[in-house]
């Protein structure tokens, strides 16, 4: 069938319409009055005769500010914020807004000819309004088409989302929107690939295009990088156009292609809608099978129950083997379950030490006692006072005894009976008084009792009878423990017998599956043959409905030359070794400001250091300060060596390699559309055999690489066996890749495959340099940093830099994008977050939060309040794009509202502009500089630099000084005594140092570290039900619908590798909150360290000796992947939730697999979390042992070095003189450290 001619086309839009009609109403007559009513809308719209054209993208993208433009009228909302909160279809006609408004009560409101003045705040009100109609006279419009303008498909808000995808099966034709600098989001590619499966003809429109810089990469490459990226997804648009909605003269932007593709349309308007009704047809005979499934469901739910579950008859034996195997755990479930106690206890009481050295000090003194010729003061003591003496050391004995049983049984014991109890559901005060009887209460004439007539009081029988008493007390415990664990064994007795009816029954019904399964593949015949004769009414699809689309005119290479020489703008290229000498610091001097805000802070780490030197220089005469002396020599060499360190974290294309450039005052680090940042690059100051523009390039290691390249090969689901086939040969492991298709992935696993080819790519050039480190020239440097097949192999890059940034001290860290399609990109290094002195997060002002940027925020809104400074900037990047300073502030209150969200309050937030901040410097213009914001930044962090991190190192130094100045005093004092005086308070010290090593060797101070265990189990609880409410939010993303969706692929396929995903997803978010949570586990270390020393100075009554602050040491807690393999839930199972993409996705049917899902993994969590805790603990009380003693060690040899410069000082002449010249000029050196400043 052919059409020719408006009446034959306007005759077949009829008769399709008619066939659609009916198709709704056998539908409606089975009851399918949702697919009745989308039949009726497609048959209306064909009567319309309108061909409908959508714009989609992501938010911000400036949709809104196309369709205006075509309007050539500004009625739509426009805003780098999300606005556009319903579908707003535009058609040509007098000015007027139809809008459908939603009740509260879910009904709708019909409310014609509203004024287009108030489109602005109907378009955003994604509630109270369900849909807006508009007529305007648009001479664009004039011939049969209408626009839809739809909200950002990337939103955070999920109203948003769903507006968009409710328009798109109305929608004939799709321009996709995105900006220039997100073009390769991921995000971008799924929707397009929903577009492509769906048999929408979709173009691809990259506005601003005023944002290329030839210099940065050129046009040519920029455009075939995107085309193969698409192809890597398998997307085939029907054009790519490149706009300028903010330059609509700029010589890229192809606004007149774009309104000839627009007319091209028109004459295509009846085919194209004749297309896109069939398809919608199609994928709405589809829901309706799902209807007719549903009213199925109770009669196939009873067949399926008979049949075993939808597994038929293939799956009935592994059922009846999977009822056998659990009767026999049952029968077995209660002596496992005691046994698995039992042998828990026994290693929990075998591992408890009751009599430790003190202890068993007792002991030997009781059993000294216990000797018959034992008398108290010797020969001339009476029976009475040595009766008093036995009765004492027996009741020191019991209290110690008792002691260690609450220390290192009860609580433990107690924990694991609890543990127990909670399953069953059994808590409160019955259950906590009789865990309190679970240990004795030790008396002396229990101990009587255990000790032998005629024991000896050596050695080995203090030995001996330590482990009796042992032996004994945890005799005791393990009964009465054993006993109430068999008494909470007895309550779960119902269940299992319940459970074990269950089963009978379910075994009992096994024999009737076979005729169960027969009459539900019936079933499932009558659903089909329902969705057929639906299909069977529509007419066959004309010829023209195959059109060939028309292609807008691509720009070629001769006029490419022409338009890119102009593109170059004022920012052309200049070499990093060139540029050097330009920048050097001219902006800053010209404008007369200090050279570079992280001055301020190594300015005063070296104001530090010198003071320090100083009163080292002063002490260092005297011997009984010379320990002193060198400790202050020591913090000042570490002040002198210190780097200051700013971390850059943010999306890809934030322009965080720009902003780092503007900052340096030159073009370092290579800047792209493309997401190029694929290593670490770090800019830091020239060094021997390093000058200007030169990198150290850090090779991955032959093992890294290998790790990468099978985590990799997991994420696409290549079966373990084959892995393990290579035998570790990294060449052979990227072969495997090679027969893997994007189309077979979750698109979660994309990014992988992209990386693995990469990698075979790069393999023969780089493979061999792997584990070097290199010297790279600037050229080179940015092919392995920005060129995926040489950055796959690099773990790190070093670019040395000569400016007032490196040349002040300090080091910049360019961290891989958060959401870049490269696999490597999605992981930020939690590290630098930890260590770095100040962290700049870089988000872009027309995109001004995504999605991917949800889980970094996260993690740095859980550590924002344990570090000691508030150390977080938040840059807007590319704040030039606004329109006016409302539109700037709006979105700067976007982005504020949107990190409260994520827990960081009073954000240090800045709107920026590094191309102009860049071209500031190099121009040296301190008014452009202050234009740009980067001025305004570059203050305030000035300040934070000077006056708070700049204030921690002064206010160090200050401290130190003080305790030392207190140490004089003393010494003074000292001087004026008496030589025995003297020679006390040197033995006194003396003797508190050696008791201090010897009570720190003896004592493991278990009891001491168990407000941190605590405090790790509450941070374990409270990030556990954190991970749990975000639970959702990874369930939909990996059971996504445009993930799954019914066009021809294998969904069972698909469904175990969203399974897989949902499991690295919820692991990763574990992970990274226990990374935040291992943080403040170590500051609490470090505290408790520094404040049991305060206390020992504190009880050794040492008379104002004021003890040096412990050294902080890095306290190593490991961490595991939380689901090392893939968790017991197989493909059958996850099929039979599922069923379809309608049953799921409408029918609500993924609540029950969400819930399913959510308990197995949190299961597995709970397993997870209580190895972490426990291999936390035991690392947490090792370190603090280790660290208190060295603390310890510490102020032992501080006492002992001040008491033994006592000695030399009382038989020195002229002491008392020299300390208080010494006093005078400490006094000096006091005064300075208060005027230190930058």
């Amino acid at each position: 069938m052919t059409l020719h001619g408006t009446d034959t086309n306007q005759m077949e839009l009829t008769k399709y319409g008619n066939a659609l009609r009916r198709m709704g109403e056998t539908a409606g007559a089975a009851g399918d009055g949702i697919q009745e009513e989308k039949f009726g809308e497609l048959a209306d719209k064909l009567d319309r005769g309108l061909l409908t054209i959508a714009f989609c993208g992501h938010f911000s993208a400036g949709k809104s500010t196309l369709v205006n433009a075509l309007m050539e009228a500004p009625l739509l909302p426009s805003s780098p914020i999300p606005t556009t909160a319903n579908v707003v279809t535009v058609r040509d006609g007098e000015p007027g807004a139809h809008v459908l408004f939603r009740a509260k009560d879910g009904s709708v409101v019909e409310t014609p000819n509203l004024p287009v003045e108030r489109l602005s705040d109907l378009a955003i009100d994604g509630e109270g309004v369900a849909s807006i109609d508009v007529t305007y006279p648009v001479p664009l419009l004039r011939g049969g088409l209408a626009l839809v303008d739809t909200p950002g498909v990337d939103s955070t808000d999920g109203a948003h989302r769903a507006a968009t995808e409710s328009a798109l099966h109305l929608a004939d034709v799709v321009f996709f929107v995105s900006d220039y600098n997100h073009v390769l989001s991921e995000v971008n590619f799924r929707f397009m690939r929903t577009l492509h499966r769906w048999g929408k003809p979709t173009y691809l429109i990259v506005n601003m295009i005023d944002k290329h810089r030839e210099e940065e990469v050129g046009f040519a490459a920029f455009r075939d990088g995107l085309r193969q990226a698409m192809s890597n997804w398998q997307i085939e648009p029907a054009g790519i156009l490149f706009l300028s909605l903010r330059e609509p003269e700029h010589p890229l932007s192809q606004w007149e292609e774009l309104i000839g593709v627009i007319e091209a349309l028109k004459p295509l308007r009846a085919p194209l809608m004749l297309r896109s009704a069939g398809r919608s047809a199609e994928y709405l005979a589809e829901q309706f099978r799902e209807h007719v499934k549903q009213g199925h469901a109770e009669r196939a739910n009873e067949l399926a129950e008979q049949a075993g579950g939808l597994e038929e008859i293939a799956r009935l034996g592994a059922q009846r083997e999977r009822v056998e195997a659990r009767l026999a755990e049952l029968d077995a479930e209660g002596e496992t379950r005691l046994l698995g106690f039992r042998d828990r206890l026994d290693k929990l009481l075998g591992n408890a030490n009751l009599t430790p050295a003190e202890t068993r000090e007792r002991v030997r003194e009781v059993l000294e006692c216990l000797q018959s010729g034992f008398k108290a003061g010797g020969w001339f003591g009476g029976a009475a006072k040595t009766e008093a003496e036995r009765e004492r050391r027996l009741q020191e004995l019991a209290r110690d005894l008792n002691g260690q049983l609450a220390a290192n049984v009860q609580s433990h014991v107690a924990e694991l009976l609890r543990q127990d109890a909670k399953e069953i559901g059994r808590s409160g005060p019955e259950l906590e008084a009789k865990l309190e009887k679970l240990t004795p209460v030790v008396a002396p004439d229990w101990i009587r009792q255990v000790a032998k007539p005629g024991a000896a009081a050596d050695g080995q029988a203090t030995l001996h009878f330590s482990s009796e008493l042992s032996a004994a007390l945890k005799g005791l415990v393990r009964r009465e423990a054993l006993l109430l664990a068999e008494e909470l064994d007895e309550a779960r007795k119902p269940a299992r017998e319940a459970e074990r009816g269950t089963l009978l029954a379910e075994r009992g019904q096994l024999s009737s599956g076979e005729e169960a399964a027969a009459q539900l593949a019936a079933l499932e015949e009558e659903e089909r043959e329902a969705e057929r004769g639906l299909l069977s009414l529509l007419p066959d699809a004309p010829e023209a409905a195959n059109a060939v689309l028309p292609a807008p005119r691509e720009i070629d290479a001769a006029e490419l030359a022409t338009r890119t020489d102009w593109a170059r703008g004022e920012t052309a290229a200049v070499p990093i070794a060139e540029a050097a000498g330009a920048e050097r610091g001219a902006l800053n001097r010209a404008a007369g400001e200090p050279a570079q805000p992280e001055t301020a802070f190594i300015g005063a780490q070296q104001g530090a250091a010198e003071l320090l030197e100083r009163a080292a220089g002063l002490l260092a005469p005297f011997p009984m300060l010379r320990k002193q002396a060198e400790g202050l020599k020591a913090k000042a060499e570490r002040f002198r060596a210190n780097r200051f360190t700013i971390a850059l974290f943010g999306a890809f294309s934030a322009g965080k390699s720009s902003f780092a450039n503007a900052l340096v005052g030159m073009p370092a680090l290579p800047v792209s559309p493309n997401p190029t940042t694929a290593t670490i690059n770090r800019i830091v100051p020239p060094e021997d055999g390093y000058p200007h523009g030169t990198a150290l390039i850090r090779m991955k290691t032959a093992e890294a690489m290998q790790e990468d390249v099978i985590h990799s090969l997991n994420r696409i689901g290549i079966p373990e066996k084959d892995i393990e086939g290579a035998a570790g040969d990294v060449g052979s492991l990227l072969r495997l890749a090679a027969r893997m298709s994007p189309d077979e992935l979750h698109p979660k696993g994309r990014p992988h495959l992209a990386f693995l080819r990469a990698a075979a790519s790069g393999w023969s050039r780089y493979g061999e340099k792997l584990g070097l480190e290199l010297k790279a020239e600037e050229e080179e440097y940015r092919r392995f940093v920005a060129e995926e097949e040489a950055s796959c192999f690099v773990t790190s890059a070093d670019l040395h830099i000569d400016a007032p940034l490196t040349r002040s001290g300090a080091v910049l860290v360019d961290t891989p994008g958060a959401d870049s399609i490269n696999a490597r990109h999605t992981g930020v290094a939690f590290q630098y977050i930890k260590d770095a002195d100040a962290v700049l997060f870089v988000t872009y002002y027309n995109h001004a939060f995504t999605e991917a940027d949800r889980n970094f925020l996260n993690q740095l809104g859980s550590v924002k309040d344990v570090f000691e400074l508030d150390k977080m900037f938040f840059l807007i990047n590319a704040a030039d794009l606004a329109s006016s300073r409302e539109e700037l502030d709006s979105v700067a209150e976007h982005v504020e509202t949107q990190l409260l969200k994520h827990g960081i309050r009073k954000p240090r937030l800045y709107p920026v502009s590094s191309l102009n901040g860049l071209r500031a410097k190099r121009e040296r213009s301190a008014a452009a500089l202050q234009a740009s914001g980067l001025a305004a930044f570059e203050k305030a962090f000035r300040e934070f630099s000077e006056e708070e991190l700049g204030g921690l190192a002064v206010a160090a130094a200050q401290k130190e000084l003080a305790r030392i100045d207190g140490l004089l005093a003393k010494l003074l004092e000292s001087a004026n005594e008496d030589a025995a005086t003297r020679e006390a308070r040197k033995q006194r010290m003396l003797g508190v140092a050696r008791e201090l090593q010897e009570r720190m060797e003896s004592s493991k101070n278990e009891a001491a570290v168990q407000p941190i265990v605590q405090e790790m189990g509450d941070q374990l609880y409270h990030l556990r039900q954190r991970v749990k409410y975000r639970f959702g939010e990874h369930f939909m993303a990996a059971f996504h619908p445009s993930v799954l969706q019914d066009d021809g692929r294998d969904l069972k396929k698909l469904l175990p590798a969203c399974w897989a995903d949902l499991q690295r997803s919820v692991g990763e978010d574990l992970l990274q909150e226990l990374r935040s949570a291992g943080l403040r586990v170590e500051n609490a270390l470090h505290k408790l360290v520094a404040r049991r020393i305060e206390e020992e100075a504190a009880a050794a009554s040492l008379d104002g000796f004021v003890p040096e602050a412990p050294a902080k040491s890095k306290l190593e807690l490991p961490l595991s992947e939380p689901f090392p393999s893939a968790l017991g839930v197989d493909a059958k199972r996850l099929w039979n939730a599922f069923r379809s993409p309608k049953h799921f996705f409408e029918k609500n049917a993924k609540a029950a697999l969400r819930e399913e899902l959510e308990a197995e993994l949190l299961r597995e969590a709970d397993v997870w979390l209580e190895q972490v805790k426990q291999v936390w603990t035991e690392r947490t009380a090792a370190a603090f042992r280790t660290d208190s003693a060295r603390a310890a060690e510490g102020l032992a040899g501080e006492l002992t070095a001040f008491a033994q410069g006592l000695e030399i000082t009382i038989g020195e002449a002229g002491e008392e003189r020299k300390l208080d010249d010494l006093r005078k000029q400490w006094a000096t050196i006091t005064l300075s450290s208060q005027k230190v400043h930058v």
